[in-house]
């Protein structure tokens, strides 16, 4: 039976004098193991490449996506089966990626299995020149291809789905809008990386064919891995709640993705390649920010 993203725990309320014993609800937290076959047919080996915590759900998509953002592959075309390992003591726990014989799995992820945690990346080779190595390139700009409005509507949209969060507080949120900023898909996880990874996953199978020239939201902020992934997908903006580190943006601009930090309803700002964003007469709390 696969878990449930939701639990309740026993919880001590206390105000100044007052303390009561209750329940409250939590976002499950729980390790996920990522067991990789790949080789030529006459010499298939098994590894284990990565363990990450996250909240159970959508697990097949977490480690498409994953896979995808790390360069081992390309598209769903080079898996042959993503699936629960039955065979494992904790099946719920432990993933099994079948790759097709003609991928090569890049050395440095097969020469010790990478631990993730729901608060940090992959601790790998993180660099804007890793990025380039994993064969992300610029992505082509269009001016005004996107309107605050369309930004506006995605951050409520954005609330609005995130059931997880309303019920525990202790989720981060990821989704994809098409350039009107109509809602094509959205996952959950207590990680923000693995929510992103989940929902790339998702995108990667098909879940949202319209989504070409569409951008993402993310409950969090700004970090180096999040525009990576965004980048490796090629989408051509990342939409942030909250701050954008330096990093972030120096690898934004580098891939000509439009970043945007600190969004509000009114008032947002834009770190690079602002001119995907029309202004409008009324924006007046619209702002554009350059780092130095």
């Amino acid at each position: 039976m696969a878990r449930t993203p939701v639990v309740s725990a026993e919880v001590e309320r206390i105000e100044r004098a007052r303390r009561e014993q209750g329940s409250d609800l939590v976002a499950v937290e729980e390790p996920l193991q990522i067991l990789l076959e790949h080789g030529e047919a006459h010499a298939r080996t098994e590894a284990s490449l990565a363990m990450t915590m996250r909240t159970p759900g959508h697990d097949r998509d977490l480690v498409t996506g994953f896979l995808f953002a790390e360069g081992v592959i390309s598209g769903v075309d080079d898996l042959v089966s993503v699936r629960h390992c039955l065979r494992s003591d904790t099946p719920d726990n432990v993933v099994r990626a079948v790759l097709h014989e003609r991928v090569v799995v890049p050395s440095r992820l097969l020469e010790r299995t990478l631990t993730m945690t729901s608060a940090c990346g992959v601790c790998g080779e993180r660099t804007v020149e890793a990025v380039s190595k994993a064969g992300c390139t610029p992505v082509p700009v269009k001016r005004d291809a996107f309107h605050p409005s369309a930004i506006r509507d995605a951050l409520l949209s954005l609330e609005e789905s995130q059931a997880w969060f309303r019920r525990t507080g202790g989720t981060h949120g990821a989704a994809l809008f098409n350039d009107a900023g109509d809602l094509l898909l959205h996952r959950e996880d207590v990680g923000r990386h693995n929510a992103l990874d989940k929902l790339v996953g998702a995108w990667l199978g098909g879940a949202a064919p319209d989504a070409a020239n569409g951008f993402v939201v993310v409950s969090s902020r700004a970090s180096f891995e999040l525009v990576q992934k965004t980048v490796r997908a090629g989408f051509p903006m990342m939409v942030a709640i909250g701050a954008a580190s330096s990093l972030a943006i120096e690898t934004a601009r580098r891939f000509d993705l439009t970043l945007v930090g600190f969004a509000r309803e009114n008032r947002f700002n834009v770190y690079s390649n602002g001119e995907r964003v029309a202004l409008e007469p009324s924006d007046a709390g619209f702002v554009q920010v350059e780092a130095g």
